[in-house]
């Protein structure tokens, strides 16, 4: 008689498990989670203003400012006197566009500016009236990143909110 060798249930389960685990790691490590593409947003959006908010301090007779795209695909960094102008970084033109360059880690979140499409900055750092709310999400909304900046300092505060 003669016995047929054959995997056994539990390392059938095992080898299941382990295909289960990697490929949840994959998806995470290449999609990005929904929380962490609003949070890569916000976090190029921080570092943006702080290199607005110290150049206008530079020059306080033509500051700096942030200009959101009308679609809230992204936001640009310009001279007052010239909003439609991309200022030029030490890393090339400041532009953000999410999904895009620098910033695919934020593939599909969008930007709205509550009041204007405008933030402007003061000589002495602080955000010119009207002080706007930053609003970046997904979608379909569920996960989103409001950020509201001190007028006086220019420093944001940041709210998460998910659905």
């Amino acid at each position: 008689m003669t016995r047929r060798r054959g995997f056994t249930i539990i390392e059938l389960l095992i080898v299941l498990l382990i295909a289960a685990v990697m490929a949840g790691l994959a998806a995470d490590l290449f999609g990005g989670s929904r929380h962490e593409r609003v949070d890569a947003g916000i976090g190029l959006l921080e570092a943006d203003l702080g290199y607005a908010r110290s150049l206008a301090i530079a020059s306080p007779a033509d500051p700096v400012m942030v200009r959101v795209a009308a679609d809230g695909s992204g936001y640009h960094l310009a001279k007052a006197s010239d909003p439609d102008t991309v200022l030029q970084g030490p890393n090339g033109p400041m532009r953000v566009r999410f999904g895009q360059g620098r910033a695919d880690v934020a593939a599909g979140v969008t930007i709205a500016s509550g009041g204007t499409r405008d933030l402007r900055f003061g000589p002495f750092g602080g955000v010119m009236d009207p002080v706007p709310t930053l609003t970046l999400s997904l979608p379909d909304g569920a996960e989103r990143a409001v950020m509201v900046l001190d007028p006086f300092t220019g420093d944001p505060t940041v709210t998460y909110q998910s659905q």
